[in-house]
């Protein structure tokens, strides 16, 4: 039959085990991750004595943890994401105060730029006027350089980020690895402090980056990332590390290292610190870069165009107002060969129509004997096209404004290149000229009509559309040669003008009988003389009804100080729609990339928000179920304090009861 001692005893310790293990749910009442613990108490197994079954007393069955698996795996689910916002707002948010900065932005920095150019074009003439245009240019090139290079910086420290988080990843993975050792030879009967202390690593994971458990029957947990890349399989964890792209050193790639290959995770991964890292890069670094690009590759390719068509104060054509937009270098620097590449090839890419530039990068892949050329942004291919016949040898791609140049050597099977047309250009960007006084504000002709004209014949406008012919560059200082147009009948009769050589002062003909002059209408003289004139690289329009033995002279415009005509124009580029396919000003083009920082940081803030509440959520609904309350827990303490008096009582009834036993055979 049980004995009262033993039941007493077993009570004794069972409710001493219950003492110590509510005293352990107080102590850990704030330690992170903890889940509380409870004594599961059952019967010992009755005894079958004369035809009854007497009770044995009670023993402990199991410590175990009040825990529910799904809340685990909500808060690592809400971890990720929270993380992923947070990060990507806060590095979103840098972008958005440096490009929106309405003193020291971009498009403060053009306007400022085009007010000087006006102040030009309404005094020509006046050195201060060009000298602050030449510096309100050199302060756009600072902003643009400026903005680069806090992009570089943020680039640089997200990818020191990048490094640091896989750093973080791989501790974190030996660790629950390690937890899966020690719980997997724990018996079956695992110490609780033990899994919150894995679970606790797991959360912080999902900090990192977004995961997927599963458990084995051993109770180790398995760790997946990306699409299910394993960081911990058991008791073994595999080493995350962050390198430089072979194919684009400013960027990093991620790899899962195992004991035969490298296995680039990169697209794959996502949530948490690193997925907001890479998502930020993508969505806000990269088309800021791109589109500060663009805008620099607009302005200098419309300027200098139209600089070229014009006469300085020295007399002299116009020279570029700002850097070559195909400078060889820069051509060179847009292409970047794989560290990987075991051909030769050496490529550069040339800017064809600045309005066809997107924000995106390209990668160009050679395989199969064919070129691919790839989209990032949309992974779409925009062209696949065989090398050119002879090298060095170019292939234009039209619906991106570009052409790729292959100058030397020879691809080989696999090899890739990084093509990035803008992105480095708000760097590249530098002044073309030195001095106020090779500002081309003239044009470099100037037309006159006759003073004894007696028609109503008018010079509407002159165009130069080309400085490169013989015409301007045959003598330096003049036009080679000056020409008259003369008209010789009435308009509408055949025969109406000739054209003559005005070089040595007097008129010698170059050829006559031209027809086709429209009375009262816009009329291009030289359009309408034909070859060669209209290849001059100019025009004269005429208006009116001019009368036999009208003339009108062209010449060169020297000493045309006091002349606007190329500033003018110059001026009009400010709203001239010269990005997005024609669609865009300058300041429009940036203003889009503005707006579309503003609005994607706007909206993380919003999600991020959201985020943060579902988190709070998530562990409140853990804590509800998991967390110790220490009201609850001051009542299990004196309810098992009762009963372990109780018990010690029962020892001391069952103490006497063996000492009258005794006592009664003396």
């Amino acid at each position: 039959m049980p004995n009262i001692f033993g039941i007493s005893v077993g009570g004794l310790l069972s409710n001493q085990a219950a003492l110590n293990t509510t005293a352990h749910n107080i102590a850990n009442a704030n330690t992170e991750g903890y889940s509380r613990q409870r004594v599961d108490l059952t019967p010992s197994n009755p005894q079958f004595i004369g035809g009854n079954y007497f009770g044995s007393g009670v023993e402990v069955s199991q410590v175990r943890r009040i825990f529910e698996q799904t809340h685990q795996l909500e808060i690592q689910s809400a971890t990720a994401n929270f993380m992923r916002l947070d990060t990507y707002l806060s590095q979103a948010g840098r972008v958005d105060g440096m490009l929106a900065d309405s003193e020291n932005g971009i498009n403060n920095a053009i306007q400022n730029f085009f007010t000087a150019i006006q102040s030009v074009s309404n005094d020509p003439a006046s050195i201060a006027a060009r000298q602050v245009m030449l510096d309100q240019a050199g302060g756009l090139i600072s902003r643009f350089d400026s903005i680069h290079s806090q992009l570089e910086a943020q680039t640089t420290q997200v990818n020191a980020s990048i490094d640091s988080v896989a750093k973080e990843i791989t501790a974190l993975g030996q660790s629950i690895a390690e937890f899966n050792q020690q719980i997997a030879g724990s018996g079956g009967r695992p110490p609780p402090d033990l899994l919150d202390q894995r679970d606790l690593a797991v959360t912080r994971l999902s900090e990192l980056v977004a995961v997927q458990t599963t458990t084995q029957a051993d109770g180790s947990l398995n760790v997946f990332i990306g699409t299910g890349q394993s960081l911990v399989v058991g008791a073994l964890a595999t080493e995350l590390v962050a390198s430089l792209d072979p194919q684009d050193p400013r960027s990093m790639r991620l790899f899962l290292k195992t004991n035969t290959a490298n296995i680039d995770i990169t697209e794959n991964i996502s949530g948490g610190q690193i997925g907001g890292l890479r998502d930020v890069v993508a969505e806000i670094i990269e088309p800021a870069f791109n589109t500060l690009g663009r805008v620099a590759i607009a302005i200098s390719d419309a300027l200098n165009q139209q600089s070229q068509l014009g006469l300085d104060l020295n007399n002299d054509l116009g020279n570029l107002l700002f850097t070559d937009i195909n400078d060889p270098t820069i051509a060179n620097s847009r292409v970047t060969n794989s560290t990987n590449n075991t051909g030769t090839s050496s490529i550069s890419l040339n800017i064809d129509d600045p309005s066809l530039l997107t924000d995106s990068n390209y990668t160009l892949f050679f395989q199969g004997g064919n070129y691919q050329l790839i989209d990032q942004t949309t992974n779409s291919t925009i062209a696949t096209f065989a090398p050119p016949g002879s090298i060095p040898g170019s292939v234009a791609v039209p619906s991106i404004g570009v052409t790729i140049n292959f100058n030397s050597g020879a691809s080989s099977a696999g090899d890739s290149f990084e093509i990035q047309p803008a992105r480095n250009f708000s760097r590249d960007i530098s002044l073309g000229i030195t001095s106020a006084e090779q500002i081309a504000a003239a044009s470099p002709i100037r037309a006159n009509l006759s003073q004894s004209n007696i028609g109503s014949g008018e010079i509407i406008s002159t165009r130069v559309s080309d400085t490169t012919t013989a015409e301007f560059t045959g003598v330096p200082g003049n036009l080679n040669p000056p020409i008259r147009i003369e008209f010789d009948s009435p308009p509408g009769v055949a025969g109406e003008f000739s054209i003559y050589d005005m070089s040595s002062g007097s008129p010698v003909l170059i050829t006559g009988g031209i027809s086709g002059y429209q009375a009262n209408q816009e009329n291009d003289m030289l359009a309408l003389a034909g070859a060669p004139f209209n290849a001059y690289g100019y025009e004269m329009t005429l208006a009116g009804d001019p009368q036999p033995g009208d003339s009108f002279d062209i010449e060169y415009n020297a000493n045309g100080g006091g002349d606007n005509s190329n500033i003018n124009i110059l001026a009009d580029l400010q709203t001239a729609t010269t990005l997005d396919n024609g669609n865009s000003s300058f300041q429009q083009a940036f203003g889009r990339i503005i707006s579309k920082v503003g609005v994607n940081t706007q909206s993380a803030q919003i999600k991020r928000n959201a985020a943060e509440s579902i988190l709070f959520q998530t562990k409140e609904r853990r804590e509800s179920l998991s967390g110790v309350n220490l009201d609850e827990e001051a009542a299990n303490l004196l309810k098992f304090q009762q009963a372990y008096q109780a018990s010690a009582q029962v020892i001391s009834v069952a103490r006497t009861l063996f000492q009258t036993m005794l006592d009664s055979v003396r």
